[in-house]
């Protein structure tokens, strides 16, 4: 009677242990579950938010592109008749006149160089046909040319045949011209330093030596300038790091996959 007694208490402790064992299996197994569901859910969120930034992008891209065009060739070529025009009744004017009709050309050059710059800016003619570096390199003679600020731009090694996506080159051309952008209007910078680095990755470092910011600040408070920097690099599913402290300049190093040659 008493080994019975055992018997039983064996067993209701062994189906009370199966009981939890199954309790705790199923609680694990549906954790799993949930988490799982939630780690799709929020991967699918992701794809959903980049497939959204892309079609602003490329939209804004598109447009970009016909503002630029309108600008080179309608207003750019309107520009160009006047300033003909001008030049056809150079033989009919006084002393006076012609003073004034100097000054008048002066400053349509003037305009007219100004809208090719632009409009080269909204739409990089050569970025399809020359690639990244060359038209990188053009946009910075640009700049040096103005006296303002000194561009450097460093290459590693020959870059000139890295093979790099469309959306790649333009993303990163859009972030290192908004970087320029942001340096002189801001960092009262004078040197740039643009470095080019050919890895597992494409490594781009952007250093000037301006007044820099404290990093926490801009954390807590990101510009359209920085949102769009942002937005691009993700984009292309590139990395970056900012170091930057006041007074010690603005850093900033980007790491991009690229095509294999």
């Amino acid at each position: 009677m008493v080994d019975n007694v055992y018997l039983l208490i064996f067993y209701g402790v062994l189906l009370l242990f199966i009981l939890v064992a199954s309790f705790l299996l199923f609680y694990i197994r549906n954790q799993s579950v949930v988490w799982k569901q939630k780690r799709q859910l929020q991967e699918t969120q992701i794809n959903q938010q980049k497939e959204l930034l892309n079609a602003v992008i490329d939209s804004q891209e598109v447009e970009r592109k016909r503002i630029g065009q309108d600008l080179h060739d309608e207003i750019g070529g309107t520009l160009s008749a006047i300033k003909l025009m001008l030049n056809s009744l150079r033989n009919q004017l006084s002393e006076d006149q012609e003073e004034v009709m100097t000054e008048a050309k002066q400053l349509i050059d003037k305009m007219i160089v100004d809208v090719r710059h632009i409009s080269h800016d909204l739409s990089p003619p050569g970025l399809a046909v020359f690639g990244l570096f060359a038209t990188i390199e053009a946009f910075v003679a640009l700049i040096n040319n103005t006296g303002e600020i000194k561009i450097s731009i460093v290459q590693y090694e020959s870059l000139e045949e890295l093979l790099l996506p469309e959306k790649t080159a333009l993303a990163l051309f859009r972030v290192l011209t908004q970087l320029i952008d942001n340096t002189i209007k801001h960092a009262q910078a004078t040197e740039i330093t643009i470095s080019f680095k050919k890895a597992a990755l494409l490594e781009i470092a952007y250093q000037d030596n301006g007044k820099g910011f404290d990093l926490e600040a801009l954390e807590r408070r990101t510009g359209i300038g920085m949102q769009n920097i942002q937005s691009r690099l993700q984009m292309i599913n590139a990395t970056y790091q900012i170091n930057t402290s006041v007074g010690k300049g603005f850093r900033l190093e980007i790491a991009c996959p690229f095509a294999a040659e």
